[in-house]
């Protein structure tokens, strides 16, 4: 009976520590936690990040909400410097379930979040859709899915 009982809780045990300890090291956080984030420009954010806190602009000229199979929608939009309403460069593109007010366009924001490359996260049709916008991805740019934004 014990030896049974070894035989499967030692494998099942191996199984789910690797699965634990590649999530943890994927997010900089155990299953279930949200990274401790770190103060970073938004000139040197690049996808090695994990918790990362940004403070800058937000543009929500081009208004994209991003439905999931699951029900969940998303509000992506461009963030630059503080202040900058004129740049059309997209590096780092926030990914949040907060949606702005009607009439705003611009907005100085303090976003905490995982910073991680765009993946499937960002379709061809959001890259569309903010290029149609006037705007244009850098090289690298950066997905931050957000779990704290205030402003």
């Amino acid at each position: 009976m014990s030896k049974t009982v070894i035989a499967v809780l030692v494998p099942f045990c191996i199984v789910v520590s690797a699965v634990v300890g590649l999530i943890w090291w994927d997010r900089g956080a155990p299953p279930g936690f949200d990274p401790t984030p770190h103060p970073v420009a938004i000139s040197e954010v690049t996808r090695d990040h994990r918790g990362v806190r940004l403070t800058g602009t937000a543009h929500y000229e081009v208004r994209l909400r991003q439905k999931m199979q699951g029900g969940e929608v998303f509000v992506l939009f461009p963030l630059m410097k503080s202040g900058d309403t004129m740049s059309r460069e997209i590096k780092v593109l926030v990914r949040t379930k907060r949606s702005p007010e009607d009439m705003v366009t611009y907005e100085d924001v303090v976003v905490d979040g995982l910073a991680r490359p765009p993946g499937r996260l960002v379709s061809p049709d959001v890259k569309d859709k903010l290029e149609d916008g006037g705007y244009h991805f850098a090289d690298g740019f950066v997905l931050v899915e957000a779990f704290a934004i205030e402003g």
